[in-house]
Order: C-alpha cells, then structure tokens, then sequence
C-alpha cells in the first residue's frame, strides 16, 4: 500500500506500518490518559500496549505468512493497519485444505500465545486475590488499565484471546470466512463457495455495523466496512478467474502485433505507441530470433536517460528474464505466472517457435469483456445467448483499458 514504511525484514518477508498507524497510537494513548495511571503515565502506558498488541498481530500475520510459504506461495510484505494487519499472498492457494490451514494458522498463534500467557496471568490474579481483593470483570478491568506488569500481561492475554476468537468470526474475507470458504470449497465448486462466504460474511457485516452504531465503536464500522469492500472484492477477483480458467494463452494473443529489431532507435517505438494501442513489443536479432521485450516502462526510462535516438537493445529486458508459457497454459494460470513473477508480460512459445506476447492489458481486456458478456446474459436470462470464448485474437493490437485488472 501506498504510505507504507518498512520497519523489518523477517523470513523474507516485509513488515510495514501504514502511516494511518499513527491514528490508533494516538487513540491508545489518549483512552488510558484517563485512566488510574495518569496523564502522562497512562499516555505512555497506552502507547506500548498499542504496540504489543500489534506486535501480536504481527506474529498473527506471520502463522498465516509462513504456512503459505510451506506450500510454496511468496509473501512480499506484511502491512499494519489501525483495524489489524494484513498478509499480501501473492497467489491464494491452489486447494482448498491448503486455503483452510494458511487461514486458520493466523489465529492458532495468537491461542498459543494466551497458552504460554496464561499462567503467568494466573498467578499474578492468585497474589492479587491473596491480599482481599474481590475477584470481578470490574476488577480485572481496573488492572488492566493500571500501569504495571501485572496489568500488561492480564491485557496481552484477554486480547489474544479476543482476536484469536474474533478472527474465527465468518466474515469473509477475514480469517473465519475463509476457513468457510475453503471448507464449503472441498464439498462444491470454488465460484459458489466464495459466493456463499461472501454472503455470510455481507450479514456479518451489516450486525458489525448495527452493532457499531448502537455504541460498539467506530472501530466495528471500519471493520464492517472493510469486510463488506473486501469480499467484494475477492468475489470479483474469483470470477475474473473462473472466466479466464476457461481460455488458453492463444486465445488473448495478438496475431499482429508490431515488433522491434535491436538495431532500433527508441523514435521508432514511440512512432508505434503514438500511432497504434499497442504498448509491449517483443525485440528481435536480425535473424528473426525473439532476444527481449520493450515494455512502456523501459521506454520510458529510456527516453529519459539516452533519448528518442538511444537504442532499443540497450534498454530491453532479455529473453531469459521474460517467463514463458504454452498457448494451451489457461489464462488464469497466466495470469498468476505473472504475479509469481512480478511482471506484466509473458512470452507464449510452442516448442522453440516464439508466437507472441501475452500483456496485463490483455489479462485485463479479457476479463472485462467476459464481464460484460455475463452481464448481459443474467439480464436477458436463462433463453438470452449463453457467453462464448472469444475465438483468435482480432487482426490489430488490443486497446488498451483504462485500468488494469484487481
């Protein structure tokens, strides 16, 4: 996200703080200046149990981080939010009981954390409850609150207790939702299950919210907020996906795309962007041989550094670098490979004959044209024309959408 920063490297994998974080610190410090520690004391004291308790949420992120990197799935960076964290998987898992482990790793963590918490916690309520203290909710509460060891202990492991429990919550997409999603997905297909864990998790929303008005907190409204947005957004994700299952890599090719030869200049490929869509042109040697691909970006750079007279084989990324598929490799699968990969093209070849370049523009055109074809036949209903895969690529290049896909 945007306004993040990194505050640590751990396994591989980015912890980032948004900078909305400091909002919840502000909070913390704010609600427990008014309590029996103090202004300053109880300032201070809420601040560091704001941290650890996102120190737990870390730990929370990374049972959810390192379970996907068992099953081979990178995760670039963790990033904290004022409402939690969250992992950034870079593919969601390919079975349902690998979806079903990597969801509910998160809150098995923060239950091992209340196991190892909590005898320390009962021994400090045990001296307490020596001196003549009546035990209550009150009571412990009041603890809570007080500046002490005693207190932050207590804290650390009711709040664990709470997010391990909250988190089980079916609220798609949170942790509890998609461990519903995976286990309706081992007994029906993938599409119908999100579509029924986005329903459950909308009316766990919408109780979210009713119970943030009726004096929950506005904390419960974000959530809501986020859970309603979010399983809207995997929806589309996943139907992006199920259309694009059904089509191979030949499909999206473009059958006449302009090509660049390493002895051009940069002039010559803003010649074709400025009269063509096209955007990504595979690089040729001068016998006929696919060598790289000049993408928007590169040009760009290029442009800069060198100018329009600089040339096409200098700024190019090799062949090598480029990752390649199969023209019967599904779009869906494409479409991951690129994520795998970080990049925005990949090179279709059968055997050594290299047949074109599949772009992001191209994922992302395919699915809103899926989209809108599916649109168009719930509205006409079941006796409207079915949506077709879209035969071979047009004889001119792809437009360009105006945004790339989720």
């Amino acid at each position: 996200m945007s306004g993040s920063l990194t505050l640590a490297r751990i396994w591989g994998i980015e912890i980032q703080v948004h900078w909305s974080f400091v909002l919840i610190l502000i909070y913390g410090a704010f609600i427990y200046a008014a309590g029996p520690g103090g202004i300053v004391g109880g300032a201070l004291y809420g601040v560091l149990v704001i941290l650890l308790l996102f120190a737990c949420v870390v730990l929370h992120e990374l049972g959810h981080a390192v379970t996907a990197k068992a099953f081979g799935i990178r995760v670039p960076y963790i990033t904290l939010l004022p409402i939690g964290g969250v992992a950034q998987l870079e593919r969601m898992p390919r079975k349902p009981w690998q979806e079903f482990l990597i969801a509910i790793a998160g809150p098995l963590v923060n239950f091992v954390l209340v196991a190892l918490l909590m005898p320390l916690a009962l021994f400090f309520i045990a001296l307490e409850f020596r001196t003549g203290v009546p035990l209550s909710m009150a009571w412990l509460m009041h603890l809570m609150q007080t500046p002490s060891l005693q207190g932050l202990v207590l804290y650390l492991a009711f709040l664990n207790a709470v997010l391990g429990l909250f988190n089980l919550l079916p609220a798609f997409p949170m942790d509890g939702g998609r461990i519903l999603r995976a286990l309706l997905a081992m007994t029906m297909p993938y599409l119908q299950a999100t579509r029924m864990a986005v329903m459950v998790g909308r009316g766990m929303a919408l109780l979210f919210a009713v119970w943030g008005l009726l004096g929950g907190g506005i904390f419960l409204l974000l959530i809501a907020f986020f859970v309603y947005v979010g399983g809207s957004g995997e929806l589309e994700n996943v139907e992006s996906r199920f259309a694009l299952r059904g089509l191979r890599a030949r499909d999206a090719l473009t059958r006449q795309a302009y090509r660049l030869y390493i002895g051009d200049t940069l002039q010559k490929a803003v010649d074709y962007i400025m009269t063509t869509y096209q955007a990504d042109f595979p690089v040729f040697d001068l016998a006929n041989r696919f060598v790289g691909v000049l993408t928007r970006a590169r040009l760009v750079q290029g442009l800069r550094e060198q100018g329009p007279e600089g040339r096409v084989a200098e700024i190019m990324i090799p062949a090598e670098r480029i990752p390649v598929v199969s023209p019967e490799t599904s779009l869906a699968d494409v479409w991951d490979t690129m994520l795998e990969h970080h990049t925005r093209v990949v090179a279709v070849r059968e055997g050594r004959e290299f047949l074109g370049l599949i772009t992001l523009d191209d994922i992302s055109e395919v699915v809103q044209v899926m989209g809108a074809t599916r649109e168009r036949w719930a509205a006409q209903g079941p006796a409207g024309p079915r949506p077709a895969a879209p035969g071979p690529g047009p004889s001119s290049p792809h437009p360009r959408p105006d945004e790339p896909p989720v």
